[in-house]
């Protein structure tokens, strides 16, 4: 295990209290500190739409890194950034899942690294509705007051007013009485709050990466001894356990240095040694 960031400081730009989650295993994986440098990160991208993000979650965590090198210069070498995307499961659908990013960077000995999650342990929902007792029992399902919820009036393309962070009963009625009176048809929007310090389930998922990125950074090059050796990729082609034809299943995977040209080819680590037939598109064309 490497010790590059033993007792480090790395820094977080944030104002929705990401190292909440992120600070723990990264003390306790690699023994180094992740210290919140609060910056307006809305100016970036708003899950409620006022601000529209400009390019995909990957695009917008390098650019907050990036933003925060060069705001503290010299002062720090470790920055982290995380952004989340909220919709449908890539593979299934009609699931709801929160996919997240995690981006690190590393000025000293100049790399970058970022990983990726998806995860289906998210309240994300939204819903156009007429009264309190629509509201009760969405709230209900979203997992509040402990999820907070954002309302506005008429529909999902409301700009303003937007009301957020809606956390007890009594301001979850008065924003719904407010919007009410406010919405030219009737209706209000209803939807779960994704910012993380108003979500505890987003906030679990941006934990679970963090472990993952922390194992990662505490992982040395067995080549170079540089921090972040990991899987950089899947090499596809697991044999079908009828034929022998080789599939879209993934038979190895390779890990790499974040620094140096080395890698190494691994079978995949769940012991799966053949495709089953049913993954063949030989056998079933």
């Amino acid at each position: 295990m490497s010790q590059a960031y033993q007792d480090a400081c790395i820094i977080i730009p944030t104002k929705h209290a990401k190292s909440v989650a992120i600070a723990p295993p990264f003390r306790e994986k690699l023994g180094a500190s992740v210290l919140e440098h609060v910056v307006d990160t809305d100016t970036l991208g708003t899950f409620s739409g006022e601000v529209e993000r400009k390019g995909n979650a990957l695009e917008c965590a390098r650019r907050k890194c990036a933003w925060a090198l060069e705001l503290l210069g010299s002062k720090t070498d470790y920055v982290l950034a995380s952004e989340g995307s909220f919709g449908p499961h890539p593979h299934i659908p009609f699931l709801p899942c929160d996919q997240e990013t995690l981006y690190f960077m590393d000025r000293e000995r100049g790399f970058h690294l970022h990983l990726s999650l998806t995860s289906e342990k998210t309240n994300y929902q939204m819903k156009l509705l007429g009264s309190l007792e629509e509201l009760q029992t969405f709230a209900k399902a979203a997992q509040f007051p402990s999820h907070a919820l954002i309302l506005r009036p008429n529909g999902s393309e409301t700009r303003s007013p937007i009301f957020k962070g809606l956390n007890t009963e009594a301001a979850l009625a008065d924003a719904f009485s407010d919007a009410l009176k406010l919405s030219s048809a009737g209706k209000v929007w209803v939807e779960t709050d994704m910012r993380a310090q108003m979500n505890p389930s987003r906030m679990a998922v941006i934990g679970e990466l963090a472990s993952q990125l922390a194992i990662r950074l505490a992982t040395a090059c067995p080549q170079c001894s540089a921090p972040g050796w990991g899987r950089v990729r899947a090499e596809k082609g697991l044999e079908c356990e009828y034929c022998d034809q080789t599939t879209e299943m993934i038979a190895n995977e390779i890990y790499g240095c974040v620094l140096c040209d080395h890698s190494e080819k691994i079978p995949r680590t769940d012991g799966l040694k053949a495709a089953p037939q049913q993954h063949c598109g030989w056998c079933n064309p």
